[in-house]
């Protein structure tokens, strides 16, 4: 079965395997409840923050129907 973590990963590396950096900022708050996630999932931040913004890509239509359907996005 694919998970979320497998197709962020194929689709973060679809690029040539190469991988950008972006910094971003968030609210104390927001910062430990995304810590909070990862250690539940037992993944990192990077992983959670990557699957949220994919989810949103996906929910926005920017991303294949497979991905979508990957990501556990339905169509609308």
């Amino acid at each position: 079965m694919t998970t979320d973590a497998d197709v962020c990963s194929c689709m973060a590396t679809s690029d040539n395997g190469r991988l950008e950096t972006v910094s971003v900022r968030f609210t104390r708050r927001i910062r430990e409840l995304i810590k909070q996630v990862a250690d539940a999932r037992g993944s990192d931040e990077s992983t959670v923050i990557r699957q949220a913004v994919h989810q949103e890509l996906a929910r926005l239509s920017f991303l294949t129907d497979a991905e979508k359907k990957a990501l556990g996005v339905v169509a609308q």
